[in-house]
This record gives C-alpha cells, sequence and structure tokens, in this order.
C-alpha cells in the first residue's frame, strides 16, 4: 500500500473535473489513471457535477457541471463576446465560492494528499470551477498532477471571449506544486511557447482487452 508514515494512513488521490459519467474521453482515461492509482495502493476519490463512480468514493456537486443553468450562462455571456458586465464577473466569483467551499469540504472528507484535475484547469467550461481549483492549491500547496486533454486555444470559439484574466490565471495554472500532463507532442509544444509550462506526455491508451466498466446505481447530474 501507498503508506504516509508520517499522518499514519494510506494515500489518497483526488480526481476533479466538470463530469465523471459515460464513455467520454475523459471520463474513460480517469478510469485508467485510477486503475494504476489503486494497483500501487492508492485509494481515489472523484469530485464533479455528474457521477457515476461508487457512491462511497464520490462528492458530486450540482455546480461543478458545465451544463449547470448558472455555469452555462456565464459560458455564453464569457465567449463570443469581447465585454462582460459587472454582473457577471460578480456571478463568476459568486460560483467560485460555493465550488471552493465544496472542494474543501471534499478533500476535508476524503482526507484528500494528491489533487488531479481531468481537463477541468484545461477547457474553460466551468470557469468558476477553475478559478476555485487554482486558489486552492496556491492556498494549501497540494501536489497535483494537472491533466490536459485538449487546450482552449485549439478550439476557435474559445477565442472570442471576455475572460482573458481567468484563462491566464487558470486554464491552466502555473504553480511550483503542480505537474502538468499532456497527451501528445503537439499539446507539449504549444504549451512550452505559450506558458513556459514543461509537460510530461502520457498519450491515451485504448484498452482493447477490457471495454469500458459499467457503472450504474449512482448519482448523476439529471437526478434530483
Amino acid at each position: 500500500m501507498a503508506y504516509c508514515r508520517f499522518c499514519n494512513r494510506n494515500h489518497n488521490v483526488g480526481f476533479i473535473s466538470t463530469r465523471f459519467a459515460g464513455t467520454d474521453g475523459v471520463s474513460l482515461e480517469t478510469a485508467k489513471w485510477a486503475e494504476v492509482f489503486e494497483r500501487v495502493g492508492f485509494a481515489c476519490y472523484y469530485f464533479a457535477g455528474e457521477l457515476d463512480r461508487p457512491a462511497e468514493s464520490s462528492y458530486i456537486f450540482r455546480e461543478a457541471h458545465f451544463q449547470h443553468p448558472d455555469i452555462s450562462e456565464l459560458f455564453q455571456k464569457c465567449f463570443g463576446a469581447r465585454v462582460r458586465g459587472r454582473a457577471v464577473t460578480q456571478k463568476i466569483y459568486e460560483l467560485k465560492r460555493k465550488l471552493k467551499d465544496h472542494l474543501y469540504k471534499f478533500i476535508e472528507k476524503f482526507e484528500i494528499d494528491l489533487l488531479v484535475p481531468e481537463n477541468a484547469l484545461t477547457i474553460p467550461l466551468n470557469l468558476p470551477l477553475g478559478i476555485a481549483l487554482t486558489e486552492i492549491i496556491s492556498e494549501t500547496g497540494m501536489p497535483t498532477i494537472a491533466h490536459h486533454h485538449d487546450f482552449f486555444w485549439e478550439r476557435q470559439h474559445f477565442m472570442t471571449n471576455a475572460a482573458w484574466e481567468y484563462l491566464n490565471m487558470a486554464f491552466p495554472l502555473h504553480l511550483p506544486t503542480v505537474q502538468h500532463v499532456v497527451i501528445n507532442s503537439s499539446a507539449d509544444n504549444q504549451l512550452s511557447l505559450r506558458t513556459g509550462i514543461s509537460p510530461t506526455i502520457i498519450p491515451n491508451v485504448m484498452d482493447f482487452e477490457n471495454p469500458p466498466p459499467m457503472y450504474g446505481g449512482f448519482e448523476s447530474y439529471g437526478k434530483a
């Protein structure tokens, strides 16, 4: 087991994203990473707005989902425009505070030792989530592996926006306790060129011998 001799307990990994459900790339890759962590003795826990992982290892908070009405409304007002109103900024920070409070509760509840944001610091579908995560990592100094699947600059519709300061702050963040992982050499080159960050490349790998696991009976975004 991955055991900490200073805290007298095993190490816990906290995966964070907008959702871990179904067969999208982020959810599937997260399951593979979790399998590797668990194989060497770590326990894995999940924070998202939609989850199909076991209930005993899950923390669901609706506003983490990019399809939550408040988050979707912010997205519409921040992208495709060049100026946002003061009320939009206030809403971003209101939601950021809520998300931050629940992220801290998640960390405390499951005694998280290592954070693994999955695309939550990469694609700004949920601006408040990225900002909240960045502040928590800065405040706690918690070791973090930021797993980036694709960046906002790879999608043209993100390039016209009224949120450049948030993109520069959190998508991705640049802090000394964070190790960055990308999935190919093109992302490696662009991240280094644009931010000065030197990431590690871990390609996505299809496990053809084992189909995606079937989860069921747990909370999801659409339920009350």
